[in-house]
Order: C-alpha cells, then structure tokens, then sequence
C-alpha cells in the first residue's frame, strides 16, 4: 500500500511538473516572439549592415577614385587668373619743363588682368607610369582589407551563431535537469511525510532543486549574452530575440592537402604581403626615375588693361599668347637619390622577408587549427557514445529511484554525470564547428557559407 502511495504521489507531481512546463513554454511562445535565423541569414544581414564592413568598402571605394590618369601625373594641369585693381591718389610733380607744379587729386586709375595657362608634363623619368602601377596596387589593398574584413566578420558571425547554440541546448538540458530535481524533491517530500524518507533526505533534495534553479537563471543569462554579442555584429537591435535556426553541423570531408593549396593560393594576408612587396619594387623605380631628366610645355593667354591719368600713359590694352617648353635634370642633389636608391632595395628586402614570415604563421596555423579540427572530431564522436551511455544510466535510474531502489544522492550523482556528459558533446561540436570556419577562413573560403 505504501509503494503505492508513493507511486501515485509520483505519477501525481509528473503530471503536474509536466502541465506546468506546457504551460511555460506555450506562455513564452505567445508573450515572446522570436526570430529564427539561419547562418548563411545571419552572415547576409550582418554584411549589409556592420558598421566595419561598411567603412571598409568606403575606403576601398577612396582608392579606386584615386586610381585615374589625373592622380599619376598624365595629364596637363589648366589654370585661369584674374585680378582687378583699383586706386586713388593725390600726386604733385614738378616738371623740368615747367617751374609750376603739376598737381591731380583723387585722381583715380585701375588696371584688369587676366590669363589662361596650362602645364603639362610630358616625361618625368617614366615616373607618371609607375606612379599609375602604383595606383592600381593600391586599389588591390583595399579590396584585400575589404576581404579581409568580410572573412573575419562572417568567422565573429560563426563564433557567436554556434555560441548561441551550444548556449540554448545546455539551457535546455538544464532545464530538464530542474524540473527532474523538482519532481524528485515533491516524490522526497510525500515520501518524508508518509515516514519513508528522512529530513535529510528531503532537505538535500530541496538543496539539489535550489542548485539547480540558481544554474539554470545563470545559463539564461549566458544565453542573453550571446545574442547580444550576435545582435551586436549583425548591427541589429540589440534586445532582439534572434534565435538560430540550425543545429551544430560539422563537415567532416576538410582535407589538409585541398586546404594547403587554397591558403597557399588564397589565403589574404598571404596575398597582402603580396601586393606590399610589389609596392616596394615600385617605390624602387620612382627613385630611379627622378635620375632622368623632366620635359614639360607651358602655354597661356594673357589680357591686360589699365587707365591712370596721372601717367603718361593714360589708357593700355594688351592681349597675346605665350607658349614654351622646359627642360630639367639635377646635376647633384647631395647623394639623396642614392641614400633613396638604397633604402628602396632594403625595403624590398624587408618586404620579401615579411612575406616568407607571414606564409610561414599562416601555414603553421593551419596545421595547428587542422590539428584541432581532427582532434575535435575524434572528440565528438567519443563524447556522443559517452553521452548515450549517460542517458541509458540516467533512465535507469530514474526508475530505480521511482521504485525506491536508489537514494537521493545516487540520483543526483547521475544527473551530474548526464549533465556533464551533455556538456562535453557540446564543447567538443563547438570546437569541431569554430575549427572549420577557422579552416575557411585561412583557406580564404570562408564566403562558402554564403553559397
């Protein structure tokens, strides 16, 4: 009769723990409206609004105005001047013609000149073609640093998406944990009343509830956080409810020789070392253009009037052109082209030095992340068999304990082991999953996850 009571007590509190977190969840799904988002969603809406990406394709947008005929030195420059003067003044001469002085007050003269000129340049040392180069090189940086930007956005995306995943599982599993521990703590309590179970036993279950209740509140607010941070780098409304759409999905097929060749070839910080040492092979060149001479022509037209009556001449008008060339070279220039030229070639030296540096970290950190990634593999595989085996336990033991035949402490051992189980299969498909956006990444395909 007892086993009985205590039976029903249990099946009772089921019921009513299981109402009450229906009830829950079909409030939270009226009262809070959620917006379910995919990842290739997230990394879309955060490229188009982030602030980063933004003022990277205005910079990248800076350097392509820049790159014309005009910036390099090509084309002549044309310039018109004007100028209109006015003046009164009292003068008095005497003559050598005449003992009388002559004398004008407030005699007022002005004077009207105007030109148009124009300069151009037509050899400087081939300076003007390797300044364009130059030009176009510097259009390729900024592409890179927008790519640059856009791959490290869309792997913060993958960092943060992922995060809130494992986050909303483990507040699940805490979840479910909490509302075992209270079912238990109602089965202690009837049993404690009825003289099957001590205090103790009751207390300790109440404790394990309250533990359970204060970790589960923790795990909200982890979650919280995580959106935010996710909300931040889409540029959304930062109390957004945004909710991912997926589940931890691992790919399995990354190959270190395929990735090899892809960071070799794509890699972007590879391809900036790149692009830097060709700017100091150009720098080189426009030091060894200014050992050449510069030939330019000048032209202008040119209108001047002027009226003064205390002149002799009072009224002028003239118009014309005026047109030429010039030629310069420096002679000797106290060594500077030298001290220039050998800098450049230290530069270059520099620049290839900085390149191999670069290849090297970036090889040796995708070895490292590929490590990683096989390791996490392996990890998830193992912490899922693990995992089967915790819940198998935790199901026998729930039974046990619903028949009497476990005690209190032994079921919260089980619980824990089921929890940290979870846990771990968690981390270990977080780490398998932020090891492949590492590896699109540095392979410089990390825009896979747009397709």
């Amino acid at each position: 009769m007892m086993y009985q009571y205590i039976n029903q007590a249990f099946k009772y509190s089921r019921i009513r723990i299981t109402g009450i977190i229906l009830g829950f969840l079909l409030f939270n799904f009226n009262v809070f409206s959620q917006d379910y988002y995919s990842f290739k969603q997230c990394v879309q809406i955060g490229l188009e609004n982030n602030y980063s990406i933004k003022i990277a394709k205005n910079d990248e947008v800076i350097e392509e105005n820049n790159y014309s005929l005009g910036n390099a030195g090509f084309l002549p420059y044309i310039y018109s001047a004007a100028n209109q003067t006015y003046s009164i003044t009292d003068s008095r001469q005497v003559l050598a013609s005449s003992p009388d002085p002559v004398e004008n007050d407030n005699a007022k003269s002005n004077t009207l000149s105007a030109s148009v000129n124009l300069n151009w340049t037509i050899f400087d040392g081939f300076k003007m073609f390797v300044e364009y180069k130059k030009l176009n090189e510097l259009v390729q940086i900024g592409q890179l640093n927008t790519r640059m930007s856009v791959e490290n956005l869309i792997a913060q995306i993958g960092v943060e998406y992922y995060n809130v995943i494992q986050q909303k599982k483990r507040l699940e599993t805490i979840r479910y944990i909490k509302n075992l521990s209270k079912e238990r703590m109602k089965v202690a309590e009837e049993r404690y009343r009825i003289g099957q179970e001590s205090k103790l036993e009751f207390q300790q279950a109440k404790v394990d509830f309250n533990s359970d209740s204060s970790q589960f509140l923790k795990q909200s607010e982890n979650l919280s956080g995580s959106i935010i941070k996710l909300n931040k780098l889409l540029a959304v409304n930062i109390d957004k409810n945004t909710s991912p759409s997926d589940s931890i999905s691992i790919n399995y097929l990354l190959m270190f020789n395929d990735l090899l060749k892809e960071t070799q070839i794509n890699n972007t910080n590879i391809l900036l070392a790149s692009t830097n040492q060709s700017i100091t092979e150009l720098n080189l060149k426009l030091v060894n253009s200014s050992r050449y001479p510069v030939l330019s022509l000048f032209g202008g037209a040119n209108l001047a009037q002027s009226e003064s009556p205390t002149s002799s001449t009072l009224e002028s008008n003239s118009q014309g052109w005026n047109y030429g060339a010039a030629l310069s070279f420096t002679i000797f220039d106290g060594f500077n082209i030298n001290r220039q030229h050998k800098n450049a070639r230290i530069n270059i030296q520099n620049a290839e030095l900085e390149y191999k540096e670069i290849e090297q970290e970036v090889l040796s950190t995708l070895a490292l992340i590929y490590n990683t990634y096989q390791n996490s593999l392996k990890l998830v595989d193992l912490e899922r068999s693990n995992l089967q085996i915790a819940r198998n336990n935790f199901e026998i033991a729930t039974e046990r304990y619903r028949l009497g035949n476990f005690s209190g402490l032994e079921m919260r051992d089980v619980q824990r082991a089921y929890l940290d189980a979870e846990d771990r299969l968690l981390a270990a498909q977080y780490q398998a999953k932020i090891a492949e956006i590492s590896l699109k990444q540095i392979s410089g395909k990390v825009s896979d996850y747009l397709l």
